[in-house]
């Protein structure tokens, strides 16, 4: 049977939007950073954010409230990435053309994550990045599986199915 893949990361971002920010606009997939002038010149402003969707980087969500504009990312794994990209990320929001009506908003940073720990808490106050925790049941028993794939036990396990696989021939 075919592996199916699992919009974690999506799921849990809507359901992080819905449980904190109801009352407020949000936006998701948000991509970000400049579309050149004279490609909107050329083909049109629609045209042009279409064809440069794929060279730009994308947020999970924005939101909107009255004063600030939240940039969202959820990460399960590589948490650290999400973490070092939300930097990054603000800084091309004054450049987004989808955002430009938001420019007198200030941006603040979340990190969304289903379990944290003291070292990423000090990168993340380091970079001005709050750390939200949101661990509904499903997503900790997700969590739950990622820790313990780096005990023995697991990789023992893991590498037991892999030869039953390789011998039924099913990889």
């Amino acid at each position: 049977m075919a592996r199916k893949s699992r919009q974690v990361e999506v799921r849990m971002v809507s359901e992080y939007l819905l449980s904190a920010y109801a009352s407020f606009p949000t936006i998701k997939a948000v991509p970000l950073g400049k579309v050149a002038e004279s490609l909107m010149a050329e083909q049109g402003y629609a045209k042009a954010i279409g064809l440069m969707r794929p060279y730009r980087p994308e947020v999970d969500a924005v939101v909107v409230l009255p004063r600030y504009l939240v940039l969202v990312e959820a990460k399960v794994w590589n948490v650290v990435n999400g973490l070092a990209k939300l930097p990054l990320y603000k800084s091309l929001v004054p450049f987004t053309p989808e955002l430009k009506q938001y420019s007198n908003l200030e941006v603040l940073m979340e990190l969304v994550v289903g379990w944290t720990n003291d070292n990423l808490e000090i990168m993340a106050r380091d970079q001005g990045v709050k750390v939200v925790v949101y661990s509904p049941p499903w997503l900790a028993d997700i969590v739950a599986k990622q820790h313990n794939y780096w005990t023995a036990e697991y990789q023992q396990e893991r590498q037991r199915k892999m030869q039953m696989r390789e011998l039924l021939g099913l990889e």
